[in-house]
């Protein structure tokens, strides 16, 4: 079940957290958790297929992955060191957390974040261009549907601060 932390308020209700969000343009769903006859990417996609296409059509996504990070995962601190500084893609960033659990940290202004911890069965899309970081619980483990633009993915721009820098200045795009 996802949580929203926002202006020192936090929001477990899915349909509360749907409109906060849906105030700043980032779209939110819940999909659901639901039972897995196959463990495989392909199965996982299986799985979800109605709501993938659905998002393919209404958005405009052409391609979609899974992804899975977790302690076994080589080099993970290296590769999730890259998404912990305030970063933005020029194309949406969707996740559908299948298992595991991440934070987002969304710019919704140019001086507040909203800070949205995605769980199993929860959809989220930071829209293209919006600044934002991103890390994993404690757990650090997440499995994920992905959708994308364009079928070269994304990559993350950093304009405003070094790779593995620790400041965190809001910026809002």
């Amino acid at each position: 079940m996802a949580k929203l932390n926002f202006r020192g308020v936090t929001y477990t209700d899915q349909d509360q957290i749907k409109l906060v969000l849906g105030e700043y343009g980032i779209p939110f769903e819940s999909w659901g958790v639901r039972k897995l006859n196959d463990d495989s990417a392909e199965g996982v996609l299986k799985a979800y297929l109605p709501d993938v296409e659905r998002m393919k059509l209404d958005r405009g996504y052409v391609t979609e992955d899974v992804i899975a990070l977790d302690p076994s995962t080589p080099n993970l601190d290296v590769l999730l060191a890259k998404f912990v500084d305030e970063h933005h893609h020029t194309d949406d960033e969707v996740r559908f957390v299948v298992a595991g659990a991440g934070v987002f940290e969304i710019n919704v202004t140019a001086t507040e974040r909203v800070v949205f911890t995605a769980e199993p069965g929860d959809l989220i899309v930071v829209p293209a261009w919006r600044r934002h970081l991103f890390y994993l619980t404690e757990e650090k483990s997440i499995r994920c549907i992905r959708l994308f633009k364009d079928k070269a993915g994304w990559e993350a721009h950093y304009p405003y601060a070094q790779i593995g820098s620790k400041e965190r200045v809001l910026h809002f795009a």
